[in-house]
């Protein structure tokens, strides 16, 4: 993944309501993910409206920085990296085998990045849309939530303590060399697989400090440091439009609508 031109590094940190100022450390990188999870959230709009998302870096930007839009983990990874990368951390994309809610490892199919800073690996997630990471993961480290272990045949397997003493794991990766060819592929198959979650039905999520906001189909639910605090089902379509922009500060495209009637969300 290359660095993103000098322009779209802009756009990008003002996307997150960020300085231009930031240094290569561990704490600048912490303030960049809490800030992509709750300025950008996980969305798979695109393809529930039966699209196939965009994945190069002039049409994320236009996107996801320019009309305000969020994405799923082949869109708002690859945006990290390069934004990453032209703040000179060393970034680079891994796709692992999602594992969260499996009875086997899923196709290499979700994107991520890992940076390596002062000799140490992070794993860097901003598009898990699920339990994922809100801050960057030592690999090898063992923290009250979440752990990563190295186990034979898997690679590097990132698990979350879901209650205590219950760990679940969440995906495994290995060292393989990632290209954008590589991501394209997850992108297609994400986007086009008969079955995938993302063309059934509508996903959407954010994370603010704490508090997680969750749109599932027309289920709205909110968490505060993991317990659950409000759920509401949504009535009609307009409802969910209103949701999107309300909660998540989505303009929905056109289609919205249509998609969930089709899809018999409503």
């Amino acid at each position: 993944m290359q660095a993103a031109p000098q322009d779209i590094v802009d756009a990008w940190l003002s996307r997150l309501g960020l300085p231009s100022d930031l240094t290569v450390t561990l704490d600048s990188l912490t303030k960049i993910i809490r800030a992509h999870l709750d300025r950008i959230p996980f969305e798979n709009l695109t393809v529930f409206c039966g699209g196939v998302p965009e994945i190069e870096i002039n049409a994320l930007a236009n996107k996801i920085l320019h009309a305000k839009r969020g994405g799923y983990c082949a869109e708002l990874s690859p945006l990290l990296c390069a934004g990453l990368r032209s703040l000179g951390f060393d970034a680079r994309l891994c796709m692992a085998r999602v594992m969260w809610q499996r009875d086997v490892p899923g196709p290499r199919s979700h994107c991520l990045c890992l940076v390596r800073l002062n000799g140490a690996e992070y794993l860097v997630d901003v598009g898990f849309g699920g339990p994922g990471p809100t801050e960057p993961v030592l690999v090898g480290s063992d923290t009250p939530d979440l752990r990563t272990e190295k186990r034979a045949g898997l690679g590097i397997v990132l698990s979350r303590q879901v209650s205590e003493g219950d760990w679940r794991d969440l995906y495994t990766l290995t060292d393989e060399l990632t290209t954008m060819s590589d991501v394209q592929a997850g992108n297609w198959l994400a986007a086009t697989l008969p079955g995938s979650l993302f063309t059934r039905t509508l996903v959407v999520t954010r994370q603010t400090g704490d508090t997680r906001l969750v749109l599932d189909g027309a289920t709205f639910r909110k968490f505060a440091k993991g317990k659950l605090v409000e759920v509401e089902s949504l009535q009609t379509p307009d409802a969910v439009l209103t949701c999107l922009n309300e909660n998540f500060g989505i303009d929905p495209p056109p289609g919205v609508t249509d998609a969930l009637v089709l899809k018999g969300i409503f």
